[in-house]
């Protein structure tokens, strides 16, 4: 004998009403997903600079929990790392994200657009220090960089390469950072984040011209921001960091430098941003308002369905099926409406997260990880609101239906 596919039958056989459920669960359902969406793009975004440098340990200062943090340690430390065995090479490059303010000089006084801050890093041309085509060996870009004042430019920047927050930048443009000319001879992939809406790339001489010589007194590079550490071949690399602790922590009660991996460096990053700030709390915060959101409105899906099939539950009960079975309908039906509106609600999600990230520059990844997590939320929120709608159905009397 053929089952009937109870909850199927309950939910569709007014297919006008069961698309209107699946809407309301497919909201609830791109609700998180934006809200996880952005909170992926803070973490992301705060990591595109770290993801790119070139070295098997860096050393920071203890006090710069973020980027944007002005937290510097002296260049001696890094010299000292060199001695250290098994060290090949120790590079250092400066950030700034406060003093630099890029002036739009368009001709046209209509066209030209405010000074805005931006991003700016300072290397040595030669080093490899950022893992991008632009800076490696052999590259035009390298030998171009190394002519004092010339600069590579974010092409990640929001609305590149048309009309950016910063103005329309191609190679060849001559521009104005913090009062002295720039003449842009590439672009460089970085992205915007939360504290900048772009980068710029310069040579270390040309950092100390515009950045250090007019704020400081005397060696303008005396001061790092981060050191690049490279090991030689077959170095271990856990030894040769023990090594620098031991180095770098003599003579002192308070190191002044920490020795961690580009990994480890990402994840304090992170971890600063989404326990340490008011936006890494708003996202966590929107990510359960939208759990809420959706749980209240399967909820009243589902006890709205109860209730108009109660006298058909009353008499299932009354023939003699058990509460489990009917308990079991109902589960049926919030996993089928589940399902249902994670797939629409996931498409949809998918075309709105293209459009956010084209506006906003930021780095919105739809990936297996966050699926898969919001699926497990989507279902755990449908299953929740079904047992609770249950109640009514299990504590009903069919004699009182009747």
């Amino acid at each position: 004998m053929t089952k009937t596919p109870l909850a199927w039958a309950n939910l569709t056989h007014d297919r006008v009403r069961f698309a209107l459920f699946v809407l309301g669960v497919v909201f609830a359902v791109v609700l998180m997903f934006i809200q996880l969406g952005f909170r992926g793009a803070l973490l992301d975004s705060q990591s595109l600079f770290h993801e790119k440098l070139n070295a098997d340990l860096v050393l920071i200062s203890p006090n710069r929990q973020a980027l944007a943090m002005p937290e510097t340690f002296s260049r001696r430390r890094l010299e000292q790392a060199s001695a250290v065995p098994g060290v090949a090479e120790v590079h250092a490059v400066f950030v700034s994200n406060g003093l630099g303010v890029l002036r739009h000089t368009a001709s046209d006084a209509a066209e030209r657009k405010p000074s805005r801050g931006i991003r700016v890093i300072g290397i040595d041309p030669d080093s490899r220090a950022l893992n991008v085509p632009e800076l490696q060996p052999g590259a035009r870009e390298v030998e171009l960089l190394k002519i004092p004042g010339n600069a590579l430019f974010d092409r990640k920047s929001v609305g590149f390469p048309n009309e950016t927050e910063f103005g329309p930048y191609v190679p060849g443009t001559v521009t104005e950072l913090s009062g002295s000319r720039v003449t842009f001879i590439g672009t460089i992939p970085f992205g915007p984040d939360f504290t900048s809406d772009g980068a710029m790339v310069v040579s270390t001489e040309t950092f100390a011209d515009l950045l250090r010589r007019p704020y400081t007194f005397g060696a303008p590079l005396a001061d790092i921001d981060i050191g690049l550490i490279r090991l030689e071949a077959g170095a271990d690399r856990r030894t040769v960091r023990d090594a620098l602790k031991r180095t770098l922590a003599r003579g002192t009660d308070m190191p002044d430098v920490d020795v961690v991996t580009v990994d480890e460096l990402m994840t304090r990053e992170q971890s600063f941003w989404l326990n340490n700030t008011p936006i890494g709390f708003a996202f966590g915060f929107g990510m359960f308002m939208g759990f809420a959101v959706g749980l209240v409105i399967c909820y009243q899906i589902l006890s709205g369905d109860v209730s108009d099939h109660l006298g058909e539950y009353a008499t299932l009960k009354a023939v003699g099926f058990s509460n489990y079975y009917l308990a079991r309908v109902v589960i049926l039906e919030s996993l089928i409406l589940a399902v249902a509106g994670y797939v629409a609600g996931l498409i949809v999600s998918y075309g709105l997260y293209i459009v956010l990230a084209e506006v906003s520059g930021l780095p919105m990844n739809l990936t297996l990880e966050r699926c898969l997590w919001l699926l497990l939320a989507t279902v755990l929120m449908c299953v929740v609101s079904g047992l609770i709608a249950m109640i009514k159905l299990v504590r009903t009397d069919p004699a009182d239906v009747f």
